[in-house]
C-alpha cells in the first residue's frame, strides 16, 4: 500500500515539475533532496493558490487503481477532521523545527535570524 501512494506521489511531482523527468544534472546528495523540495513547494502552492495546479487526482499510475478508493475516506472531510489535521501538521511543523535547530547546534552552525540560540 506505502509503495502504491509513493508512486502516485511521484505521478504527480513528474507531471508538475520536469525535473523529475529529466537526466540527473546533479551530484546524488542534492538529487536525493529534490523530490522532498519538490513536495513542499506543491504543497505550499495547494496551500496559498490552490488555482496555480491542476487537478492532480487523476495523474496516471501503473499501480494506483481502483481497489485502493475509499480506503481513506468515505467522503468530504468533517470540519472536527480538518480541525484535528491542521493540529496534526501544527504539530509535525513544530517538532521538525525543534529537530532542525538542535541538528544546527549540534553542528555548531548559526542560528536562523531571528531565533535565539
Amino acid at each position: 500500500m506505502l509503495h502504491n501512494v509513493i508512486e502516485h506521489i511521484f505521478g504527480v511531482l513528474k507531471k508538475h515539475f520536469r525535473i523529475i523527468l529529466l537526466p540527473p544534472e546533479y551530484n546524488s546528495e542534492i538529487q536525493s533532496r529534490i523530490p522532498p523540495a519538490l513536495c513542499l513547494i506543491h504543497n505550499i502552492i495547494c496551500i496559498h493558490d490552490p488555482n496555480d495546479l491542476l487537478d492532480y487526482r487523476h495523474v496516471e499510475s501503473d499501480e494506483w487503481g481502483p481497489q485502493y478508493t475509499g480506503m481513506l475516506a468515505d467522503g468530504a472531510p468533517t470540519e472536527a477532521a480538518r480541525t484535528r489535521a491542521h493540529e496534526h501538521h501544527d504539530q509535525l511543523a513544530q517538532s521538525m523545527w525543534v529537530d532542525y535547530l538542535a541538528e544546527r547546534r549540534q553542528r555548531g552552525e548559526p542560528m536562523p535570524p531571528g531565533v535565539q540560540g
